[in-house]
């Protein structure tokens, strides 16, 4: 046990050793410019890094620095060296870069001056070849994104396109709203750009010179803007008032129109509608088996994964069916069989295998699955979590015997789920069986297995301490 002991000990100041010995003493500055020649005006990035005499990058250097041109006194800087300083914080990490720092207004070799103004004998000279200025004339520039003519479903994007690399960009939004950018070293610009009306919207992207003069535009682009939830309009459901049981109902319901989905909820049994015209959309389904009252939910989805979720939309009232007519007797449940009398006392049986069986839970990084034994009598599964005690909700309806749950959170979580099998008989009655055992999936990350290792790791250590004492 000492030797382990010894080793742990060891480890954790080598640890706490680390960031001083990385920390070497200030020799010079590194800088670098985007370039090695440039036009008169042209925009060039500068990147500064502290190292000492190993060339190594000091990544707690936090002083201050003096930025300056000696042979340009017109050169600009950008509004974070326009005092001509700038003083490193722990973030840069001894390292830091400007991106379309520096503008020299002259031709020729121009020079740019780092000193730590601490001690002015620490310094760096990076140097240019800049040459006359190009008079530029139509600079191609393109809008690749949005593309025109798309439907977006959020009022907030991101314009990107190309153009002549360094140069400012102005981006006009419905000839009202002004962005502006510039491009990078390779001809690359983006902005984003916020609050758009909603439906129609108009783009254009005008490339400038050094004089904000405009050398070019791009085509405009059109887009529309459809950033709102499906509107529930109206559900209407055929025959109305008192209904029998697994009688046949007709469902028709009123929204905006294309949506991606539309499903209505009875009785924990989903059932999707489909559009027949514009924004009317209709589907048949069974009432439930069960005399009661029923609450009828709606769920609308669209294309941008907008949802509307309306709970209560209606309610189903259904009555006991009437009795058969001689010869004819209820369909009596019995276990998983369904036994139906036939006038002729011919007994045909129908079995259906509903029982949830197999379940297995596999966990990955980001997400676990369920699955279980799929059922050949089984045209879909019903996915519950448990909410409270003796308390479930559904989440989800699936075909397919699996489900992924993502993993979530900040810590360690598990949660309750259950499935329940549904099928039809021959004669067309959907049946619902019993739900499945509660199975415990991961639905947290394993944020604190390492801490919980070294804890382990200690009270094995302070047990055998103990034990040796002993």
């Amino acid at each position: 046990m000492k030797w382990y002991i010894k080793i742990f000990v060891f480890l954790f100041s080598l640890w706490a050793f680390l960031p001083s010995y990385a920390a070497g003493v200030l020799d010079h500055f590194e800088v670098v410019l985007g370039m090695p020649e440039a036009k008169v005006g042209e925009a060039l990035d500068i990147t500064i890094s502290a190292v000492d005499k190993n060339n190594e990058i000091i990544t707690d250097y936090t002083w201050e620095i003096l930025v300056f041109s000696e042979s340009d006194q017109q050169a600009e800087f950008p509004s974070d060296l326009a005092e001509n300083s700038y003083s490193f914080t722990t973030a840069n990490e001894g390292s830091v870069k400007f991106e379309n720092a520096v503008k020299f207004k002259n031709t020729w070799t121009q020079d740019i001056y780092v000193y730590d103004l601490n001690d002015e004998n620490i310094l760096w000279v990076a140097q240019v070849d800049i040459s006359a200025e190009e008079v530029l004339q139509d600079l191609e520039i393109l809008v690749l994104s949005p593309e025109n003519g798309v439907t977006l479903g959020k009022n907030n994007i991101t314009i990107s396109g190309t153009t002549q690399k360094n140069h400012q960009v102005r981006i006009m939004v419905n000839n009202a709203q002004e962005y502006f950018t510039t491009s990078n070293a390779d001809g690359v610009f983006e902005k984003e750009v916020e609050g758009l009306q909603q439906w129609a919207n108009s783009l254009q992207a005008f490339v400038l010179n050094a004089d904000n003069e405009v050398i070019w535009e791009s085509d405009a682009v059109d887009i529309k803007i459809n950033s709102n939830a499906p509107e529930f309009k109206k559900l209407t459901i055929t025959p109305t008032g008192e209904i029998e049981a697994g009688s046949e109902i007709s469902m028709e319901l009123v929204s905006n129109v294309w949506l991606r989905e539309v499903q209505i909820i009875i009785n924990d049994i989903i059932t999707t509608l489909e559009e027949t015209k514009d924004g009317i959309y209709r589907a048949t389904a069974l009432a439930p088996s069960e005399a009661g009252e029923y609450p009828v939910d709606a769920i609308l989805r669209d294309e941008f994964a907008h949802e509307t979720q309306e709970r209560g939309v209606e309610t189903l009232t259904v009555i006991p069916a009437p009795e058969l007519e001689a010869g004819w007797e209820e369909p009596v449940v019995v276990g998983q069989e369904i036994i139906e009398i036939i006038d002729d006392n011919k007994m045909e049986e129908t079995e259906l295998d509903l029982t949830i069986v197999d379940i297995q839970v596999t966990e990955l990084k980001t997400k676990s699955i369920l699955t279980w034994k799929d059922l050949e009598d089984a045209e879909s599964y019903n996915i519950y979590k448990k909410i409270e005690e003796n308390k479930v909700t559904l989440i989800e309806n699936t075909t397919e015997a699996r489900y992924e749950i993502e993993i979530t959170g900040d810590e360690i979580k598990y949660e309750d789920f259950a499935i329940k099998a549904i099928g039809k008989t021959a004669s067309g009655e959907t049946v619902q069986w019993d739900l499945s055992e509660m199975t415990k999936v991961k639905t947290g990350p394993e944020l604190y297995i390492f801490m919980a290792l070294i804890a382990i790791l200690l009270t094995s250590g302070i047990f055998f301490m103990r034990k040796n004492r002993a």
